[in-house]
């Protein structure tokens, strides 16, 4: 029984490896065979022992299962590969028909002629238009005519001949055929030459990760033939073929031509210019119902549509239209609350979270104001009942007046601050597609109705309280603004300070007072405590600012008189550059100074000096006037004769008189753009619907209002931007 078991156990054993040794072979990939294949041969000429190769796919490596005859004589096979196969000429052979057998099948290859005109090699054979080959052989010399090359049969420029040399250059368009050469009425064919050349590539743009594809003729079919550099840094081929490739950007990717090599021959094709990824600005709607157009605002869209996709919480939703700064969609619906995702070149970029439901708001308008100021928010899935529609402005609630379906009309509420603006209706909230914001325009005071301030108002100036100085120059006074709005006049112990003419005024860190009188050719200098004494005379004052160091840069009244540095002891010297500075000129944490020039550049411009350094006139905008954002002198400006002011870190504001409006500068890019554009008048309102009469000068207080002298108006206005 137990040697029974035991026989048992040993058959079973044996059964199961046999199962496992069979499907280990049925598992086994065995290689596709080729099939036999003759694609070229070369040279079709020479004398008796040329090599004659013949190359094709699929052969055998066996040369014993080979013979070959040349018009019937024998000729020996004395190499084989998979794809070439090579012969040698016979002794005593004539020219005729080549042939050749392999086992038991006969192929007819092509004729061959006996005589001296052979080719042996061409290097390389490969290459774009322009680029040279060596042909080497025999018989290329002639006392009558010369050598002519031909690629594909196209015509090649010869560079130069020798017996046993030509060098010739590979016209464009060569395509892919064989190298002939014809002397004195004899032709030689040698091995087929590839032409290469990159006819386009897109993306044109992108950056690290982005794929790009390459059109063109002569690419190899292995992806590892193909080399490619983006400016030099090598890329990863995905994919491969004749005539496409597909490449990925690689990390480091810098702008410069892309370039193929394949066989060392290089091939250059378009710039690819590298750009950052796309930045999202506005989305509207940020929720909202199936078939609700979708705008998306930003930077660094492809202006071609297939370059751009867009995702809704991942799920990716047709474009509509494209430009360069914006996408429109419509909401396919489905796709489930989640973040916006634009990408442009395979380079993504995440917008805000967006919300799949009824309710959804389109726009506000306006988009910015002061209490009280009437708003009209657009959108879908609104309450008809007014009541039952909750909006809030930073978490201030606002009573709805009328409301429908698609339409909400509402007065901003008391004690509003810029921050979101958000509807809830029975259970749902939806977020305006931007902040609104607390802004617009008040007249703090004055008017042109009221007598508060003279005409030819000319400098203003806030302190570290919130107090506004200007400068009266009909009443001779400098008038006090409090935050209430109260006027008062300058005193020093108690009584009125009297002035010739007022005019520039600025405020030191300890709210010292300092005021340029250009009919006593002074700057006074009036202390907390009511001093008032002469800072520096000797010259006629205009506007000033001061640096971090406590140094006065003062412009001189007159014509092409220029600006003075007074220092901290009332010491002045010439500032070398400016040459007739009327507006207020600025100086940054750094020392660099900025000015507007109406010698130089008719007040159209903002010249700038480097600390330490020369003077650039036209630095930003030019004397050209006009109305243009831009970098640069690109920009345009209508008389910056409201000042430079500095505005936050890295950037100023500048008072654009005639075009009415507040534009602000980025001193690192150089870029100019617009805060707000008035219209001409009195009105306070919203930064759309507010008016200015002029801008003589500004300030600005630590929380980021700025006040204009509106001296036509007789006013000082106050602009709320945050």
């Amino acid at each position: 029984m137990i040697i029974q078991h035991k026989r048992s156990l040993s058959i079973g054993l044996m059964l199961f490896l046999m199962l496992i040794i069979g499907a280990c072979k049925k598992d086994k990939t065995e290689p596709e065979a080729v099939a036999f294949k003759i694609e070229s041969y070369y040279p079709n000429s020479g004398n008796a022992g040329t090599l004659v190769t013949i190359t094709g796919k699929g052969f055998g490596t066996d040369v014993r299962q080979y013979s070959a005859t040349i018009a019937g004589k024998a000729a020996e096979v004395i190499s084989a590969t998979a794809e070439a196969l090579v012969i040698r000429m016979p002794e005593g052979g004539t020219t005729g028909a080549l042939a050749l057998k392999y086992d038991t099948q006969s192929f007819d290859i092509g004729p061959y002629t006996y005589q001296d005109l052979t080719i042996t090699t061409v290097l390389p054979a490969n290459g774009p238009a322009g680029s040279q080959i060596r042909i080497t052989g025999a018989g290329f010399s002639s006392t009558t005519t010369p050598a002519t090359v031909f690629i594909n049969g196209k015509a090649a420029l010869v560079v130069s001949v020798s017996d046993n040399l030509i060098v010739a250059e590979v016209p464009a368009d060569a395509g892919f055929g064989a190298i002939m050469v014809k002397v004195n009425g004899k032709e030689a064919k040698g091995q087929n030459f590839t032409y290469q050349a990159i006819e386009s590539i897109k993306p044109l743009t992108g950056g690290k990760n982005t794929k790009v594809t390459i059109n063109g003729t002569g690419f190899e079919e292995l992806a590892v033939g193909n080399i490619i550099d983006f400016n030099g840094t090598a890329a990863t081929v995905l994919e491969a073929g004749k005539e496409k490739l597909v490449v990925v950007a690689p990390d480091g990717v810098k702008t410069g031509p892309l370039s193929v090599n394949i066989n060392g021959q290089k091939i250059t094709g378009p710039i690819f210019t590298v750009v950052a990824p796309p930045s999202i600005g506005i989305v509207t709607p940020l929720s909202g119902p199936k078939g609700t157009e979708m705008t998306i605002s930003g930077t660094l869209f492809s202006s071609l549509a297939d370059e751009n996709k867009v995702f809704i919480n991942d799920v990716a939703v047709p474009i509509t239209s494209v430009s360069a700064n914006q996408i429109t969609l419509v909401l396919p619906g489905g796709t489930g609350s989640g973040s916006v995702r634009v990408v442009v070149n395979d380079q993504p970029t995440d917008g805000p979270q967006f919300k799949d439901q009824t309710l959804g708001i389109l726009s506000v308008s306006p988009d910015n104001g002061l209490a009280g100021t009437t708003v009209t928010i657009k959108g879908s899935g609104f309450s008809t009942t007014a009541a039952d529609n909750k909006v809030y402005f930073n978490g201030v609630l606002a009573a709805v007046k009328t409301a429908s379906e698609n339409i909400l009309v509402l007065d901003a509420p008391a004690g509003l601050s810029t921050g979101d603006l958000k509807v809830v209706v029975a259970g749902q909230e939806a977020l305006a597609p931007q902040d609104f914001r607390r802004a617009g325009m008040i007249t703090l005071a004055g008017g042109p109705n009221s007598n508060t301030f003279g005409t030819f108002m000319a400098g203003i100036a806030v302190d570290n309280n919130g107090n506004v100085f200007v400068t009266d120059r009909m009443n001779k006074v400098v008038k006090k603004i409090a935050p209430n709005g109260t006027v008062t006049v300058l005193q020093a112990n108690g009584s009125d300070i009297i002035f010739d003419t007022p005019f520039g005024i600025v405020i030191d860190k300890q709210n010292n007072i300092y005021v340029s009188d250009i009919g006593r050719n002074q700057i006074r200098k009036i202390t907390p405590s009511g001093q008032n004494t002469v800072y520096v005379s000797g010259f006629s004052p205009g506007l000033m600012t001061f640096d971090n160091a406590g140094n006065l840069y003062v412009n001189v009244n007159g014509a092409f008189a220029g600006m003075n540095k007074v220092n901290a002891i009332g010491g002045f010297t010439k500032v070398t550059g400016p040459l007739w500075p009327t507006a207020h000129p600025v100086v940054d944490a750094s020392g660099n100074l900025y000015y507007v020039d109406s010698g130089s550049a008719s007040n159209n411009a903002i010249s700038y000096i480097e600390a330490g350094g020369s003077n650039l006139v036209n630095w930003i905008g030019f004397s050209d006037p006009g109305f243009q954002d831009g970098i640069g002198t690109q920009a345009r400006f209508n008389s910056i004769a409201g000042g430079l002011m500095p505005y936050g870190t890295g950037k100023l504001i500048a008072g654009d008189r005639f075009n009415y409006a507040l534009r602000e500068i980025d001193i690192a890019a150089r870029s100019t753009s617009t805060l707000a554009k008035f219209t001409s008048g009195f009105a306070d309102g919203t930064l759309a619907t507010a008016k200015i009469a002029s801008m003589d000068d500004m300030a600005i207080d630590q929380e980021g209002n700025i006040y204009i002298l509106d001296a036509t108006n007789k006013a000082v206005r106050k602009v709320f931007l945050k």
